[in-house]
């Protein structure tokens, strides 16, 4: 799908484009998601530009993630998609060239509906491809800071169950905190390609007097990190807790049937001498043979029970 922006009088337009003729030299930013072979054909007979292949997109090298071209400067960059329960990062490459944006992308993202909507509200996004630019990638920061408070909520009644150490809870946990800490590599991956490719936009002349901007997203993509790393060590050593109750559970029935074992050993010893029905035997004769039998069996189930509370094995 091919779309275009004009920005102009403060406002941004959205243009469906569906045809060659559609692409007009007005329009500032031209958006192709999993675009097909035709519309990447208009966009290089209209302004004369060539766009990387889908299959580019996930190399990670990053002198394929951000570099400069007789096609302008180009900037890739990881987009967290929840689909089905199931987050993924999603690969976009910016293009920044004779004043023009280009987005290729593979997949809708919530990150450009909701750029769009405040783009329409904001004029100070609607003057030109760079603004347009960094407005996308400060909404993307700010979706991501809500992604993290969203996971450090959902990590406090986590929290508290494994503090509690009700073991019937424990497989329940480790399930949350596996989701948690998988998004949370997803977006790391993310924040540390920030790091290393937003400072390059301070160089670049296309960014110049921007500077302020692209510090504040600098400065906002440190601090996620630092909660990401802080986020990842607070998720393991939860895990870790979890996995230390669940042992202990396992642990305490391994140790009652143990115990079970050793008290009944006694009094299956007499039931089964009991049992042999020689006829030599002179307590089979007697009237109280019977219950000297269970009291004796009982005597010796009572008697190791005694003693293992007594060494405090119990």
């Amino acid at each position: 799908m091919l779309t275009g922006y004009t920005a102009a009088n403060g406002t941004l337009t959205k243009v469906d484009v569906n045809q060659r003729s559609d692409l007009t030299p007005e329009m500032t930013w031209l958006d192709l998601a999993n675009p097909t072979e035709q519309e990447r054909q208009w966009v290089q007979q209209a302004y004369g530009q060539e766009l990387q292949f889908i299959e580019e997109l996930g190399e990670i090298e990053a002198s394929s993630r951000y570099y400069r071209d007789e096609f302008g400067l180009h900037l890739n960059q990881y987009f967290l998609l929840t689909d089905k329960e199931v987050t993924r990062n999603v690969n976009v490459a910016f293009t920044l060239n004779n004043g023009r944006l280009f987005t290729l992308r593979t997949d809708e993202l919530p990150a450009f509906r909701t750029f769009y909507m405040k783009a329409t509200r904001n004029p100070e996004y609607c003057c030109g491809a760079v603004e347009l630019m960094l407005g996308i990638i400060a909404t993307r920061i700010g979706m991501m800071a809500d992604l993290y408070e969203k996971l450090q909520a959902e990590l406090e009644p986590v929290t508290r169950v494994v503090i509690k150490g009700d073991a019937r809870e424990i497989p329940r946990v480790l399930d949350e905190l596996t989701r948690i800490e998988d998004i949370n590599g997803k977006a790391r991956l993310g924040l540390i390609e920030n790091k290393r490719a937003y400072p390059h936009l301070l160089r670049c002349p296309e960014a110049a007097g921007h500077t302020e901007t692209v510090n504040e997203i600098v400065a906002d993509v440190e601090s996620l990190a630092n909660h990401a790393n802080f986020l990842a060590e607070r998720t393991k050593f939860l895990m870790d807790a979890a996995m230390g109750t669940m042992n202990i559970a396992f642990n305490d029935r391994l140790n009652t049937f143990t115990v079970l074992s050793v008290v009944l050993m006694p009094p299956m010893l007499v039931v089964s001498i009991y049992g042999m029905n020689f006829e030599h035997m002179p307590e089979l004769e007697w009237l109280w043979g019977y219950p000297m039998a269970l009291v004796l069996a009982l005597i010796t189930a009572i008697g190791p029970f005694l003693y293992l509370r007594h060494k405090k094995w119990l």
